[in-house]
């Protein structure tokens, strides 16, 4: 499996007759955007996988938190992480204040579970995920729910073949008027418990390549 890297080359040309070579190597990087002052999420206290660094506004922090001070509006975040990241359950859970996430170079290729990962997220408008590896996800269940202002979703790319549970996935998405799920493979899945409970906008729903031999729960 290739794993997506960037590769920074320094080159430090000195008078020796050998040069300095220094590759780093960054896995994943996420830039958001938080609007608003005063003290926000920019990660759920829960998520395990605190990045390598953290730039606020293109200033590099000393401190790598869960949550930080803004003093102005429309701030841009930048998180990078130099390993490759095997768990996002309840990575932006609760960041009510994100209002933008760019996930373009974020691998996912290791990730096993997404268990709440965009919980709660209920400034996000939009989000791009087809750039989401999901061949080796197990969970998903309440990936977006209570994403209340999430207005259309396309989760046509998720291979979708090794998850057990969609409980609470769309849960509470009440802005959410299109939603593509041309390609969700369910072939494994036991339980879809309030899937789509609260939906209150979305007006049409094809689910023609549905698999619900294993389903136990539909409520």
């Amino acid at each position: 499996m290739i794993i997506k890297f960037l590769i920074i080359i320094k080159l430090f040309i000195q008078t020796t007759p050998f040069n300095n070579i220094l590759i780093e190597f960054q896995f994943s990087n996420i830039t958001l955007k938080i609007d608003g002052t005063g003290t926000k999420n920019v990660l759920n206290e829960g998520f395990a996988n605190r990045p390598d660094e953290v730039y606020i506004n293109g200033y590099i922090q000393d401190n790598i938190e869960y949550n930080y001070e803004f003093n102005q509006q429309n701030n841009s975040i930048r998180l990078i992480w130099s390993n490759s990241i095997d768990d996002c359950t309840q990575m932006f859970y609760g960041c009510s204040d994100i209002t933008e996430i760019d996930l373009s170079d974020f691998d996912t290729s290791q990730v096993t579970t997404m268990e709440s990962m965009f919980k709660d997220c209920s400034s996000l408008t939009s989000l791009d995920l087809s750039n989401f590896n999901t061949s080796q996800v197990t969970e998903i269940l309440s990936m977006f729910e209570s994403c209340s202002s999430l207005k259309s979703l396309d989760l046509s790319n998720f291979d979708t073949s090794q998850v057990v549970s969609m409980i609470n996935i769309f849960k509470g998405c009440s802005s959410l008027t299109l939603l593509n799920l041309s390609n969700l493979n369910n072939l494994q899945v036991t339980n879809m418990g309030s899937m789509f409970y609260k939906c209150s906008s979305l007006t049409l729903l094809n689910l023609s390549n549905f698999i619900t031999s294993q389903v136990t729960d539909m409520n």
